[in-house]
């Protein structure tokens, strides 16, 4: 019987840590809060392992103020710094910011384009599904910090 807890352990990293091999595709679903403004966004986006440990990671967060309507997009570059059950990473990339205090007025619509750093880790919950967590700052307004938390599933 532990042979083959063993032998099923096994298989389940390597499954895991073939995820990052070129061409392979992750979706991602979850969470943001933004720590300053303390407001709460819902997030989707994809992975694309372009090459061994480099990941581009376009995502888009609608976010739920309290008084208009804001969207941010993000196109992260992230470099994997291990592999297996525990996936450490950094990013940097570019982040757009669309803000409208008064929506349903034309010309009130702002965009502040900007840049983003961080880092994160993705965690293996069961085969092909995990848990993403990742920090980073935005360089829009007041060079906002935020945290993500949400689900991936790898294709």
């Amino acid at each position: 019987m532990k042979k083959l807890v063993i032998i099923c352990l096994i298989f389940g990293v390597v499954a895991i840590a073939q995820a990052q091999e070129q061409g392979d595709f992750r979706v991602q679903l979850g969470g943001e809060y933004k720590l300053q403004i303390q407001d709460f966004g819902a997030n989707a986006g994809v992975e694309y392992f372009f090459a061994d440990k480099f990941a581009l990671a376009p995502n888009f967060t609608y976010w739920f103020p309290q008084v208009g309507r804001s969207m941010n997009f993000n196109m992260d570059l992230r470099y994997y710094l291990t592999e297996g059950v525990s996936q450490v990473y950094v990013l940097g990339g570019y982040s757009n910011y669309w803000i409208n205090l008064q929506p349903g007025i034309p010309g009130l619509n702002q965009t502040r384009p900007g840049g983003n750093f961080g880092l994160g880790a993705m965690i293996a919950l069961v085969d092909g599904i995990g848990l993403n967590t990742e920090f980073k700052v935005q360089s829009q307004n007041t060079r906002q910090p935020v945290l993500r938390v949400g689900l991936v599933f790898g294709l």
